[in-house]
């Protein structure tokens, strides 16, 4: 054969690895609404810029009738190319291969790809889509017989589970969930920093509806027990929920844009076009004169950041408190924000565990942190406290991340700021770097109401009208030791009272002093370990 007939030989059995489980498998795949595994690279990568690796992977022998199957890239396909101009790796599930079945030759593949990609300091994507795992490569013959011919493992991972704890907070991981993941094919996906899951197609749950009924007899759906809309709306295990791939792919690329490439460089910064200078006169009239009254921080957010973009990350759950990435004069910030809109911005269990989890995210990869604040404090009764999740270890969550970062961080006051849901929102004495304060906030280390109840308990209980007395004596406190705006600023809670027009070009004049900021010195440990 000549060099043209072997090329043309490689060319016509590539074209048909191509097709996967073949045509009738993707056009099942496309009656359920959902692209090929290939149609979902192409929506992800740049044009022609995915490089492919280990298409020609074949499929251990098991001794059963599954080995006569050809199973073009054992259900996966694997490579790297560019995300608006940067590297990524990926692996994308094949559902028309075996239902996507994890092998142990796909689970080598993926680990390459993890690997290489903590190696090259790359983020990575997961499209996560497949029934499983391939347990005849668990039972049949030669049985668990490992796929040689990789490096030495980074650390000696070996597989899909030490992998995404090893890569945590060293490069970006993404999971894209857009079809079924159960059981222990779901650790590793949700391992990531960032879970992506489409409404009505995709499932993420330790036990299968079938494995449950088989050992409790109940009955449940996918959409029960692990469906898109229960991990978006209360379980906050997915950040966002999409509706088609195209949706998913997009919001990932969007994603990838604000991050850096790895721990040890900043987020790229992009031109907006929007003026660090810019005075918003809209801004003044969001926050109503009665701060009891609900309105949506998220128009502070858009009135604020550059050409009000924000890509706001777990909407639907927890909403009293919102986070997300913005802009300000084209660099990357993370926004953590009460909103009053949603439960009056009160905190509760859901929302620290939110909070927490995102400051860590953002302190691990140099990206600084802007507070928007405007909370009475924690939700009030027993029910929260001696709930199994526990209100007091998880309130402690949010304050240990804030004491633990060490990015620039800059708190606004918007509103209401009391006790220790000023704690949970950043303060000085935690590490925050500027305090900024509009006119119209009431800070305080604890609610005026509270101290009154504590000073003048005897007398309120004693009085004949104990409602006239409290009333008294609140506006006495107010006039007398609690002037508003400025008592804080009296008393250092904040640094600065702002014009809320200027809040945009102090904040982008703030991080722009407060880029260099180098950690104070800290003991030696393998890792932190926050509270239970």
């Amino acid at each position: 054969m000549t060099m043209h007939d072997k090329i043309r030989e490689v060319e016509e059995k590539r074209r048909r690895l191509f097709q996967g489980g073949g045509p009738a498998q993707v056009e099942r795949q496309h009656s359920l609404g959902k692209l090929t595994a290939r149609e979902r690279l192409a929506k992800l990568f740049d044009s022609g810029t995915f490089q492919e690796m280990d298409l020609w992977i074949k499929p251990i022998r098991t001794g059963f009738d599954v080995d006569e199957r050809e199973l073009p890239g054992d259900a996966v396909v694997t490579g790297f190319g560019k995300v608006h101009g940067r590297p990524i790796y990926a692996y994308i599930h094949d559902f028309t291969v075996l239902g996507g079945a994890m092998s142990i030759g796909q689970n080598h593949k993926v680990t390459r790809v993890m690997e290489k990609a903590l190696e090259a300091r790359v983020p990575y994507v997961g499209i996560i889509d497949s029934g499983g795992i391939k347990v005849h490569d668990r039972f049949g013959r030669p049985a668990f017989r490992p796929i040689l011919g990789s490096d030495v493992a980074v650390g000696f991972t070996t597989g899909m589970m030490p992998s995404p704890p090893l890569n945590s907070g060293v490069i970006p991981q993404i999971s894209l969930m857009l079809g079924p993941c159960y059981a222990g094919s779901a650790y590793s996906p949700v391992m990531a920093d960032f879970v992506v899951m489409r409404k009505g197609a995709s499932y993420m749950s330790v036990a299968s509806p079938g494995l449950l009924k088989s050992v409790t007899f109940v009955d449940a759906t996918q959409e029960e027990i692990g469906g898109a809309e229960l991990h978006a709306t209360v379980t906050g295990s997915t950040d966002y929920l999409a509706e088609t791939d195209e949706e998913a792919m997009d919001f990932c690329r969007a994603l990838i844009t604000y991050l850096p490439s790895h721990s040890k460089e900043r987020p790229p910064r992009v031109d907006t076009g929007d003026d660090p200078q810019r005075r918003d006169e809209d801004i003044l009239k969001i926050v109503p004169p009665d701060l009891s009254a609900p309105y949506d921080i998220h128009e502070v957010i858009s009135h604020v950041v550059d050409k009000g973009q924000f890509l706001e990350l777990q909407r639907l759950y927890a909403r009293n408190m919102v986070i997300g990435f913005a802009r300000l004069n084209g660099s990357t910030v993370g926004i953590v924000a009460n909103n009053p809109a949603e439960k009056g911005g009160v905190i509760d269990i859901n929302a620290c565990d939110k909070e927490a989890r995102f400051i860590r995210f953002c302190d691990a990869y140099n990206i600084p942190l802007v507070f928007f604040v405007d909370t009475p404090g924690f939700v009030p009764g027993e029910e929260e406290e001696k709930s199994r999740e526990g209100r007091i270890k998880n309130a402690a969550k949010p304050v240990f991340a804030i004491c633990e970062a060490t990015v620039p961080m800059v708190v606004v006051y918007v509103g209401k700021g009391f006790g220790p849901g000023r704690l949970a929102m950043g303060t000085p004495r935690e590490g925050v770097d500027m305090v900024l304060s509009w006119p119209c906030a009431q800070v305080a280390r604890m609610d005026p109401r509270e101290a009154v109840d504590i000073i003048y308990r005897d007398e309120i209980r004693e009085a004949k009208d104990p409602a006239v007395t409290r009333q008294r004596r609140l506006e006495e406190l107010l006039k007398t030791y609690i002037k508003y705006p400025f008592h804080a600023a009296e008393y250092l809670l904040v640094n600065e009272i702002i014009d809320p027009r200027d809040t945009r070009p102090t904040l982008i004049r703030a991080l722009d002093f407060l880029a260099n900021k180098e950690p104070p010195p800290r003991p030696w440990r393998k890792h932190s370990l926050i509270p239970r």
